[in-house]
């Protein structure tokens, strides 16, 4: 499989840096995403309006559209889990997230091609 090169744009209306320096130790403790290892996790930008995170992984088999979603969806939660979550209530955040669509959660993708893609965090409209 090819690897993969996914940019994240958070929107800072919508994330704090909190939120992303979380997901970032969240996402490198684990050297993976969804099994698949990590090659890089990088926070690569800052401007007045996004921050910029690019994760590269190589994937050990074919990643279709609508897990790319699920697997956008989960990225969003581990933004916006609080840091004193128990895991019983990752589960119930887990489940609301997974439960959405792209549009109620402000999720938008630009694909490039089959290895790269923009991922655009809005800022979660709907995740309760």
């Amino acid at each position: 499989m090819n690897r993969q090169t996914w940019h994240f744009l958070f929107y800072k209306s919508g994330f704090t840096k909190e939120q992303i320096d979380q997901l970032l130790a969240y996402l490198g403790q684990r050297q993976n995403f969804g099994g698949f290892p990590l090659v890089s996790l990088t926070q690569d930008g800052d401007s007045n309006e996004i921050r910029f995170v690019t994760m590269v992984f190589d994937p050990l088999s074919e990643i279709i559209p609508s897990v790319q979603e699920e697997m956008a969806k989960f990225i969003l939660m581990h933004a916006i889990r609080p840091a004193d979550n128990t895991e019983e209530a990752d589960m119930r955040l887990y489940g609301r997230v997974m439960s959405h669509s792209l549009e109620d959660l402000g999720i938008e993708f630009h694909r490039y091609d089959a290895n790269t893609m923009d991922i655009n965090y809005w800022g979660q409209k709907k995740a309760d």
